[in-house]
């Protein structure tokens, strides 16, 4: 017979045990990995709240670098085009909220992504390789939630939980992206060799006053009188310049560097716990063959967008302990139409 798996009654594990099992865990290391980036992604969030407050605390017209929660010189779009003071507080409230609304997280995060794909021209810059992480990312975290939502749709629940994950691990990897985007930026500036361009018109947004612009920039004479409204000059990136100008210009060059290193980072992370996981998957499939069974549903155990439906993975089948066999040895279930199968 199984003997059954006592659970701890003293010690650090009982202490343990009595903190996460309320929660739902049964597994110390799951509830540890999920307070450490569901905690991470719940204190970035906290973090932004106060960003909502658009005019007081993300761009306020008083701040002498116009822009608290943006990057300097980012203010310049939100302030002056309608249609990316849109774009950011969709992305703003979208992004917070679908953090924490269960069901709701389809929802909020596409008004999210319409948000990000609106700023995208000028985020931090907007160069392509920012645009092109926008889309590629966005979209890509929206098609890992839709493929979640079908399979949780399925009562398939081991790729329910898989996809699930896949998206919030790509989606949260802009928190690294600070992390690394700050070490770069630390990095080009004490070469004092990277250089980016920006219009006039926001070198002269982002200078403290417009009396400055002459004085830094001559060659924005023409910009001045009027006849030239789409001059632009290149601006060395350094986080120690006398303004923002040169800080904004060193994060604008490196935001896209973190961009791409941290959703590789997050990627490849998220492709080791699942593959180091695999009894979790295991056990979440039989239950889901259980509940599909329950249901009704034709191919028990694989009714989900799994690889041996879809593929060409062998077919999947249930597998439980004997309760005859003292040997603890498997016993194979087929699902009904494969046993009918085998039965004609």
């Amino acid at each position: 017979m199984v003997t059954p798996v006592q659970k701890p009654t003293k010690g650090f594990k009982a202490m343990a045990r009595n903190l996460y099992d309320p929660l739902g865990f049964k597994k110390g290391y799951n509830f540890i990995l999920w307070f450490i980036f569901a905690g991470a992604l719940f204190g970035f969030t906290l973090a932004r709240f106060m960003h909502l407050d658009f005019s007081n605390n993300f761009c306020p017209a008083s701040s002498s670098s116009r822009g608290n929660g943006a990057a300097p010189g980012e203010c310049y779009y939100y302030v002056n085009f309608y249609q990316y003071k849109i774009g950011i507080l969709l992305h703003l409230g979208g992004i917070i909220v679908h953090r924490i609304s269960g069901y709701a997280a389809l929802l909020t995060y596409t008004i999210s992504l319409v948000g990000a794909l609106m700023i995208a021209r000028h985020a931090f810059g907007g160069g392509l390789d920012i645009q092109a992480w926008i889309g590629f990312v966005g979209i890509g975290v929206l098609a890992c939630f839709i493929v979640s939502y079908i399979n949780i749709k399925r009562l398939q629940i081991e790729q329910h939980r898989a996809w699930m994950l896949r998206g919030w691990f790509y989606a949260g990897s802009i928190i690294t992206t600070r992390i690394i985007m700050i070490l770069v930026t630390i990095i080009i500036s004490k070469t004092r060799e990277y250089y980016t361009v920006w219009s006039f018109a926001k070198i002269e947004f982002t200078l403290p006053s417009s009396s400055m612009l002459l004085l830094q920039y001559p060659t924005c004479s023409s910009y001045v009188n009027g006849s030239n409204p789409a001059q632009v000059a290149p601006v060395l990136a350094k986080l120690d310049g006398d303004t923002g100008v040169n800080a904004g210009a060193a994060l604008n060059l490196s935001f896209g560097t973190g961009l791409w290193l941290a959703v590789v980072l997050h990627a490849i992370g998220v492709e080791i716990y699942l593959h180091l996981t695999p009894r979790e998957a295991e056990r979440l499939r039989k239950v889901s063959y259980q509940r599909q069974l329950e249901a009704g549903m034709r191919n028990p155990g694989s009714a989900g967008l799994t690889a041996d439906r879809l593929g060409d993975a062998d077919q999947w089948f249930y597998e439980e302990k004997s309760r005859e066999d003292s040997d603890n040895t498997l016993t194979a279930v087929l699902p009904p139409t494969i046993a009918g199968e085998a039965r004609e």
